[in-house]
């Protein structure tokens, strides 16, 4: 018994060298799992700093500029209209609805009294050279020319009456045109030794140089537009009356 017991035992393998290493690795090896292991190590980016840009506050055109009821009241004196301690007013105040409609209608009603007054004054200037007598018709239309120049060479430079300054120059302008052409037919230029066609042009061109003068001094169109058509008509008599030779004089 005792020898088949000892065979029994002698019978069993042997236990080999690798699977007691690959035993003692299980032993070791962890029963559970890092979380960290599979976490991405990133550099942490600089977030970019966002650029705030300062939004200009859009105006309503039709509602306009609202002041705010809790301003402190220091800006008050920058505000537009507003009329500082000198009497001085920085910035010119907008206008509203009823402003601009009342200076619409009151550019009508100036633009309206401007040709009526260019009408009697006209009507005034060709009485007194058909009706009056001589010296007298050529005495007032010379006092209406000159009173006219001086009311246009002190309304000019005013930007708010230039309009009306520029009308009495050139109705001024016209009268004395109209007084040359009175004083030809009047006989004034018989005694004249260049002779009386000859003096009238002299005096046309004379009175268109003088027209061209105030022009350019006051750097306006339409006074240097009526010199213009004066020139054209002394221009056409002159090509009338002595043909080619009274042309090139003129275009000369």
């Amino acid at each position: 018994m005792t020898g088949e017991s000892n065979g029994e035992k002698s019978e069993e393998p042997p236990i080999q060298p690798k699977d007691e290493i690959v035993r003692k690795r299980d032993f070791q090896r962890a029963k559970g799992f890092d979380i960290q292991s599979f976490m991405v190590q990133s550099e942490d980016e600089e977030s970019p700093e966002l650029e705030t840009t300062e939004q200009s506050d859009a105006e309503d055109i039709a509602v306009g500029e609202i002041a705010s009821l809790f301003s402190s009241g220091k800006e008050d004196h920058l505000a537009p209209g507003a009329v500082q301690t000198d009497g001085t007013v920085l910035h010119q105040s907008e206008m509203d609805s009823v402003t601009d409609m009342a200076v619409h209608g009151e550019k009508r009603l100036s633009f309206g009294l401007l040709i009526a007054m260019v009408l009697t004054w006209s009507a005034i200037g060709a009485i007194v050279g058909t009706v009056l007598p001589e010296i007298p018709s050529g005495l007032g239309l010379f006092a209406m020319g000159v009173f006219g120049l001086y009311l246009g060479e002190r309304w000019i430079p005013n930007p708010n009456m230039r309009m009306l300054g520029v009308t009495w120059v050139i109705i001024s302008m016209k009268l004395f045109y109209g007084l040359a052409l009175d004083a030809w037919h009047w006989g004034w230029f018989d005694a004249s030794p260049i002779g009386t066609s000859e003096t009238l042009g002299v005096s046309l061109i004379g009175l268109v140089s003088l027209n061209i003068f105030i022009a350019q001094r006051h750097d306006e169109d339409a006074i240097a537009a009526q010199a213009t058509l004066i020139l054209l008509l002394v221009g056409s008599a002159a090509g009338a009356l002595y043909g080619e030779i009274g042309i090139a004089t003129m275009i000369g």
